[in-house]
């Protein structure tokens, strides 16, 4: 790989991800900040964590600037840096301003400000990788199963150590861990040049910056409305949507009401990572030439199942089967935020493969947010599920009848697979996208 996009390409790219991907290990001790220094109540801590995210439904905004907005003549390299600053200047204040830290809502705020450096990030990441993947002309996919297993990789290690960092350092020094790799991130960015990776420089005229805002939108609006990528698009979204995630609530009543070391739950997030890389590897080698349709109704039974698994822990009968918590929870419970992380990887491909040169900021942005708005969607019907059921701090007795709720939710969207490509064979479904992708330039 490093013949076909360069050195350079793949470190920013590889290093980029990874720390997207380690991202884990400053919100784990975030979370535990969040439960025993401010004292928050589950469902508090479950609306707070959806609500930090909401930066991340501006990602078509981000993704229509960076494909239109040139700055120096390059248009992806200088949000990466402007991106990474935001995120240094966030954490750094919650480190260094004890006062940032003292009330939730100045740490939401804080944390949001974080968030929305990280979008822009991801926004500039994805349109990098979406963009280079296709001038090069190599295996479809490829860059972007690199640049899913350098998050993997972050994940693995973040959650890994997080755990371990709980047992053995305040937070203040978590957060600080995090905020030398974003440092080290963004020397990286400011070395390289974005021409270095084939990228033709634009003309800004006069120093200017190049700006075509309202073509941009126009392309995109255009993009959205061809049923090729429509279709699938609402899919994937309400696949998401319609389960009322418990994750929040999970957390509190493992580390709260069962005691679980720190540790195990660091290790349980670790192990899901470690499946999330094991199935970005499957995909690269086995899963591509799978339809679309097959793979993702098969990802989602199976991310009902491990849902379910929750009820053993809940109902106790574990202990009857003689298995402890802290070794009950890295069992099938714990893959459950990985099965949903990887559910995105085949339709980056997919959308990747039929979106048109110079929208793939603007169409994968959009895509993510979508994602995004999906899930916070889905974490705040938790919420609406968990006061329904009266879920509290001291009383967790109807959280299994949640948790069966949660997975049934799950194998809704099977209903709706037909709105999916789902050719027989790999040459059949290449020459579907092939079709499709000529759809969407029609449309453009």
């Amino acid at each position: 790989m490093g013949e076909t996009y360069g050195v350079s390409l793949l470190v920013l790219v590889g290093m980029g991800y990874w720390v997207q991907g380690f991202r884990c290990f400053p919100w784990l001790g975030m979370n535990y900040y969040f439960k025993d220094g401010l004292q928050l109540d589950p469902l508090t801590l479950q609306f707070l964590q959806n609500t930090v995210n909401l930066p991340y439904l501006a990602k078509p905004i981000y993704g229509i600037i960076s494909d239109s907005v040139y700055i120096h003549g390059a248009h992806r390299v200088p949000y990466i840096i402007i991106a990474g600053i935001c995120q240094v200047m966030s954490w750094g204040t919650i480190i260094a301003v004890p006062g940032a830290r003292r009330s939730a809502g100045m740490l939401t705020a804080f944390l949001t400000f974080g968030n929305f450096g990280a979008a822009v990030a991801d926004v500039a990441n994805d349109a990098l990788v979406a963009e280079a993947g296709k001038k090069k002309g190599c295996t479809g996919g490829q860059l972007q199963s690199f640049a899913w297993l350098a998050s993997a990789a972050g994940g693995l290690l973040g959650n890994l150590l997080s755990g371990l960092a709980l047992s053995g350092m305040n937070f203040e020094s978590m957060f600080t861990i995090f905020v030398m790799f974003l440092v080290c991130h963004l020397a990286i960015a400011f070395m390289v040049s974005e021409q270095s990776f084939g990228q033709r420089k634009r003309d800004a005229g006069k120093g200017k910056m190049a700006i075509d805002i309202p073509r941009q939108v126009s392309k995109l609006f255009g993009l959205i409305k061809s049923p090729e990528i429509l279709l699938p698009l609402l899919w994937f979204m309400g696949s998401y949507a319609v389960i009322p995630t418990l994750s929040g609530t999970i957390f509190y009543y493992q580390s709260q009401a069962l005691k679980i070391n720190p540790v195990y739950l660091g290790v349980a997030k670790m192990l899901g990572q470690a499946g999330l890389l094991a199935g970005s590897m499957l995909y690269e080698r086995y899963l591509k030439p799978v339809p679309l349709r097959r793979l993702v109704g098969c990802v989602q039974i199976l991310l009902s199942v491990c849902m379910l698994a929750d009820i053993g822990l809940v109902n106790r009968i574990n202990l009857q089967l003689g298995i402890p918590d802290h070794f009950y929870i890295l069992g099938a419970s714990a893959f459950v935020e990985a099965i949903g992380q990887f559910k995105i990887l085949p339709f980056m491909v997919f959308f990747a493969k039929l979106c048109p040169a110079g929208c793939e900021g603007s169409l994968l942005a959009f895509f993510m947010s979508c994602q995004c708005l999906s899930c916070i969607v889905s974490g705040y019907l938790g919420v609406a599920l968990a006061s329904f059921l009266a879920i509290s701090a001291s009383d967790f007795t109807q959280l299994g009848v949640g948790i069966v709720v949660q997975a049934l939710a799950a194998l809704v969207p099977l209903l709706g697979l037909s709105l999916l490509p789902g050719g027989e064979m790999e040459d059949e479904e290449e020459e579907e996208q092939e079709k499709g992708a000529a759809k969407v330039e029609k449309v453009m």
